[in-house]
C-alpha cells in the first residue's frame, strides 16, 4: 500500500513515516488483499491543532468503496493507529 503524507504545521521524520506505513500495511493489508497494489493508494493529512492536539484525515478511493476518516486526538501515534 502506498500512503501519501501531507503534514501541515509539523514535520514528520522518516522513521515515523515508516512506522505509520508498517501499521497500515499490517492492518489494512489483511482487508485489502483482493485489490491490486496500484489501487491501494491513500492520503494521510495530519495537522497540529493548538487546543485539541492533532487532526488526522485519511482518504482512500477504492472501486465502489471510498474510505474517508476524520479524527482528532491528543497523541499523534494513537490517533493514527486508531
Amino acid at each position: 500500500m502506498n500512503i501519501i503524507f501531507n503534514p501541515q504545521k509539523l514535520l514528520l521524520s522518516d522513521r515515523f513515516k515508516q512506522r505509520i506505513q508498517t501499521k497500515f500495511d499490517q492492518g489494512l493489508g489483511k482487508l485489502l488483499k483482493n485489490y491490486q497494489e496500484d489501487l491501494k493508494v491513500a492520503s494521510l493529512a495530519i495537522e497540529k491543532v493548538t487546543r485539541s492536539g492533532y487532526e488526522i484525515k485519511f482518504d482512500m478511493n477504492l472501486p465502489g468503496c471510498p474510505i474517508n476518516i476524520r479524527d482528532t486526538h491528543r497523541v499523534l501515534m494513537d490517533g493514527v493507529i486508531r
